[in-house]
């Protein structure tokens, strides 16, 4: 599973499989992301890693991974929060639910997604945790500013610097659609797919083409979205992709506003440049929450031409 990150997180990789089939584990990791997008999964592919390593059966092992990635898998907690902190409470909930051994007789993880929120009283929580760790018990940390956690936390765990997304998509010299697929996929075969597939350029070219006149126009883009949109993007999976596309344009558009390089969308540099005019940080960031917002209504099977007249409105709500 960790073969996947191979080419991207190199020494990472290297040190994690290093442990598994040396089977010398840590009680501690922490994950330096540096803004790398695939952080998540690639921690969770370890530990998915780890859990398995002993077991010899193929169905149990298939049986196992189904588990930790529907979150069936007891000995699996991960924390993350929408907030601003992690709290104590939470901290003292996960101790209490690993204060007895695990019944499958493996080893138990905590994941802690953002560990940078963890406040005052529950970064003291966690220490307590680490300063007397359990054969059983593996702690998996990620941030991303290591610096905003104790520094106590930090020398108890193993650190794995990642490299970030930015210098890795710097191999695609400008290639667009190979960086699209990067983003938004997690493996070799995916990725390739994606890049070979003809139907992913027309959908490209409309998101850009739809950004780029809605900007200018507003909304007034509600007169022409059959033709800027409906008429090249019609399935459930291809509306996906192009939110997932416009999220990625947002975000080049926020990363220029913020005097910072653009990462995928290079060749539209002149356009953003205007977008970045037309709009503050503040509403780029807030275009950006409305997309993922509507984003997560897809699955619901809304009706496209619903979805997108309400895009188009809540875009232009100041």
């Amino acid at each position: 599973m960790l073969d996947k990150y191979i080419n991207e997180q190199p020494v990472a990789c290297k040190i994690l499989k290093k442990a598994i089939e040396k089977n010398n584990i840590s009680h501690a990791y922490l994950f330096i992301s540096n803004q790398y997008s695939k952080t998540i999964n690639l921690v969770l592919d370890f530990a998915k890693e780890i859990i398995i390593k002993d077991i010899e059966n193929d169905d149990e092992k298939e049986d196992v991974i189904y588990k930790i990635e529907n979150g069936l898998y007891n000995d699996i907690l991960i924390i993350d929060t929408d907030e601003i902190w992690i709290k104590k409470e939470e901290i003292e909930k996960l101790q209490r639910e690993f204060s007895n051994k695990s019944l499958l007789g493996r080893k138990r993880i905590y994941i802690i997604n953002n560990a940078h929120k963890l406040n005052k009283f529950s970064a003291n929580s966690i220490l307590k945790f680490l300063e007397e760790p359990e054969d059983d018990i593996v702690a998996l940390l990620i941030t991303d500013n290591k610096y905003q956690l104790l520094e106590t936390i930090t020398s108890r765990c193993i650190n794995i610097n990642l490299i970030d997304d930015k210098n890795i998509i710097k191999k695609f010299e400008g290639n667009t659609k190979e960086k699209i697929a990067y983003i938004l996929l997690n493996n070799k075969e995916e990725i390739e797919k994606f890049i070979q597939d003809e139907k992913k350029d027309k959908i490209i070219e409309a998101v850009i083409n739809f950004i780029i006149y809605y900007e200018s126009n507003n909304s007034d883009t509600l007169l022409y979205l059959n033709k800027l949109f409906h008429e090249q993007i019609k399935d459930k999976k291809d509306i996906q992709v192009a939110f997932d596309i416009m999220i990625l344009f947002y975000t080049d558009i926020l990363n220029k506003s913020m005097n910072r390089e653009i990462n995928i969308f290079e060749e539209y540099d002149n356009e953003i440049i205007k977008m970045c005019n037309k709009n503050t940080i503040e509403q780029i960031c807030e275009k950006i929450k409305i997309l993922i917002d509507l984003k997560g209504k897809i699955k619901y099977n809304l009706n496209s031409k619903l979805l997108m007249d309400k895009l188009v409105i809540l875009l232009g709500v100041d």
